[in-house]
């Protein structure tokens, strides 16, 4: 873990990604940011969340097609995504590191990262789908 001077802007990053506890993208970070820190920008606070990840503060979860999520839980633990609004929410499941392993082995890929992602679809947005029907 990588440790750096902390400022005043890095600490309400982290805390505005504690207080959003839903894994919130950088524009939703910003925007709770700035109500009680009006001068900061949105550099500031992309640059913020990338050194927190650095320092293994924060998990950065890429979304595809969508804006990165950002988690202040950095043990080991899996994430549901949904494949319409982009709404991610923590699972409880580990994945099973001798598959993990064993897919390595298989694929003579390196690297899996145990911070699975698994997409779906919400209730809120399967709710809407079936509106339509």
């Amino acid at each position: 873990m990588i440790e750096r001077r902390q400022t005043i802007q890095r600490d309400l990053v982290y805390k505005a990604v504690m207080v959003l506890h839903n894994h919130p993208t950088a524009q939703e970070v910003f925007n709770h940011v700035k109500v009680a820190h009006p001068r900061i920008g949105m550099a500031t606070v992309y640059r913020n969340l990338n050194l927190l990840v650095e320092e293994g503060r924060l998990l950065k979860i890429p979304v595809e097609g969508g804006p990165d999520r950002f988690d202040a839980t950095v043990f080991e633990h899996c994430h549901m995504m949904c494949r319409i609004c982009k709404r991610v929410v923590d699972i409880d499941f580990k994945p099973d590191q001798i598959a993990l392993a064993k897919a390595c082995n298989a694929t003579g890929f390196r690297h899996i990262d145990p911070n699975l992602v698994v997409s779906g679809i919400c209730p809120d947005c399967y709710e809407k789908t079936q509106d339509k029907g």
